[in-house]
């Protein structure tokens, strides 16, 4: 009963133990207790009620029912980040299972080996767990082991085995009139689709999903931040703020979780953010601020303020309180390892160089430009803007043009990595920064030719459009599908405070990977990502006349190509 309806077997789980039960009771009562504590409650209580259920199966000499316990047990260990204790624990439970209870053990220690980013020991278990479930007939068990997986497969890159096996899983749910399973499964299968790039796919799992959640009366906030998640990596980001807006209007309507609900107008921040409305972003921004604060979530409220911030410098506002607010989240992020850490440093560094506090400005740019030699793509691409930007505040040309076109280049790289949420976004406005900041260098002291070629160059960054169908070439697929479902669950990691070197490894290795297959797919199709080349344009022109306009500080520049010649 405990995940079908959590709150009665809490309290029939309570009642059993005002009873004074026998030991085996007794312990199936603290278990459960411990499971609702784990899921939903204080992880404290989780590992005092789950120790006590585990002494109290061995007083009762039931080695399946103390098996069974040290699985619960090693799960809630894993998850407190007592990895070494989590692992023994599942150790002790395999040796002291049997036959169908073993086969449950394995399920979850593949659970954990998955959680702790070790997919192949993780593979190894649900394979063993399967066939015994199978023969045991026990349905559910079979259907979430077959589930766990294809989330696996997922993490593997193997996009039709995760398929097949989430399509398996349902066909099982269907047999046992489990509908709120079946809807979690459909879930399942759109963020599938949503890790192996196919957006299309993934918007119509997802409705289906929010459709049968909603027969059974369930409440899909979850699923509307992940709906969020799909449409600003589609590039709706009006529709993602409708959808989340929609949401907390029906939170506030049922009196939910707040903690849903600072999750929701998060999400709709970046939205408005994204939607180019500052105004918005600032209000949800700040509810959600206040709300995380009150929870005491640490991380939430540090990306929360993040937001906010950019949203108050986006509507025109900078101050010296507001230099101040994004040093202080800049230092929270970073004592959390937060890949976004570097963007607040640049954030800090922008805001002083509006009010010409130059020492301020050269030392948080400083801090963020450390990020262009490692991290993620986003956080080099970072580093390489606040780079530029001190080189333009400095006057260096040679090194304005210098960062900007190792930063484009970076992006160039890595744009197929970065369709997991909103990335992508951020990463194309900053590289059209970063292409207008070489525009700026060029018409104040190049030619007009190398106005054309970094106007050109912005136009190909800022026109852009993500990809809303997965890659034709399987390699590069099954990569992609791998990357982000292991950087989504590395960011999820560090937001519970959990160990993450394992997926930082793994997302690190799949970054170089992707880059590899996408530099051999270009080798083999001749002129796919040849850069703009302006003699080669004049050449093709001849004697016809290319008009360009590029507008810069709101003037209008004019280049006249042809006849050899570039002319502003």
């Amino acid at each position: 009963m405990v995940f079908a309806a959590p709150n009665d077997a809490l309290a029939r789980a309570e009642g059993v133990l005002h009873t004074d039960p026998p030991p085996l009771h007794a312990s199936v009562a603290h278990q459960v207790i411990g499971i609702w504590q784990r899921d939903w409650g204080d992880m404290r209580l989780a590992l005092d009620h789950l120790r006590r259920a585990r002494d109290l199966a061995a007083r009762a000499d039931s080695a399946e029912r103390e098996a069974d316990v040290l699985a619960t047990l090693g799960v809630a260990l894993v998850h407190a980040g007592r990895t070494r204790q989590g692992l023994a624990a599942f150790e002790r439970g395999v040796g002291r299972g049997s036959g169908h209870t073993r086969a449950r053990v394995l399920y979850r220690r593949a659970y954990a080996w998955w959680v702790l980013g070790h997919h192949r020991e993780a593979l190894e278990d649900v394979r063993r767990a399967v066939p015994v479930l199978r023969q045991a007939d026990d349905v559910i068990w079979t259907a979430r082991a077959l589930t766990l997986r294809a989330t696996v497969h997922l993490a593997l890159g193997a996009v039709d085995r995760a398929d097949a096996d989430f399509t398996a899983a349902e066909a099982l749910w269907d047999t046992t009139g489990q509908e709120h399973d079946k809807a979690d499964a459909v879930e399942s299968r759109g963020l599938a689709a949503f890790r192996s790039g196919d957006v299309p796919a993934s918007l119509r799992l997802l409705d289906e999903a929010e459709e049968r959640y909603a027969k059974l009366g369930t409440p899909t906030f979850m699923l509307d931040i992940r709906r969020c998640e799909v449409l600003m990596a589609a590039g709706l980001a009006p529709e993602a703020l409708a959808l989340a807006d929609g949401a907390i209007g029906v939170l506030d309507g049922l009196g939910g979780q707040s903690t849903r609900k600072a999750e929701l107008l998060l999400a709709a921040a970046k939205a408005a953010r994204l939607a180019g409305d500052p105004a918005t972003a600032t209000a949800r921004a700040a509810v959600a601020v206040r709300l995380f604060a009150g929870q005491r979530r640490t991380w939430w409220e540090a990306h929360a303020r993040l937001v906010l911030i950019e949203s108050r410098v986006a509507a025109g506002r900078g101050s010296g309180r507001l230099v101040a607010e994004a040093v202080r989240v800049a230092e929270r992020l970073s004592s959390f390892g937060a890949p976004a850490a570097p963007e607040a440093w640049l954030l800090a560094g922008r805001i002083a160089l509006g009010l010409d506090w130059t020492e301020d400005a050269e030392r948080y740019l400083a801090v963020a430009a450390r990020s262009r030699r490692s991290g993620t793509p986003l956080a080099r691409l970072t580093g390489w803007a606040a780079q530029a930007l001190w080189a333009r505040a400095t006057g260096s040309e040679r090194g304005v043009l210098e960062a900007c076109r190792r930063g484009l280049d970076v992006l160039d790289d890595h744009r197929t990595t970065l369709g997991a949420s909103e990335l992508r976004a951020r990463a194309t406005a900053q590289g059209a920064e970063l292409a207008a900041l070489a525009q700026e260098v060029s018409l104040e002291r190049g030619g007009p030719r190398r106005l054309l070629v970094w106007s050109e160059r912005w136009r190909a960054t800022v026109l852009s459009a993500p990809p809303t169908r997965p890659p034709a070439d399987p390699a590069l697929l099954s990569g992609l599908t791998a990357y982000r479902e292991i950087a989504a669950r590395a960011e999820e990691a560090r937001r519970d405070g959990r160990p993450v070197p394992t997926l930082e490894r793994e997302e690190r290795r799949l970054e170089r990977s992707i880059r590899s297959r996408t530099l051999h797919i270009r080798g083999e199709s001749p002129g796919d990502g040849d850069r703009f080349d302006a003699g080669r344009l004049l050449e093709r022109l001849g004697e016809t006349r290319l008009v360009e306009l590029a507008v810069l500080d709101g003037r209008v520049q004019v280049l006249l190509c042809g006849g050899g010649r570039v002319r502003r």
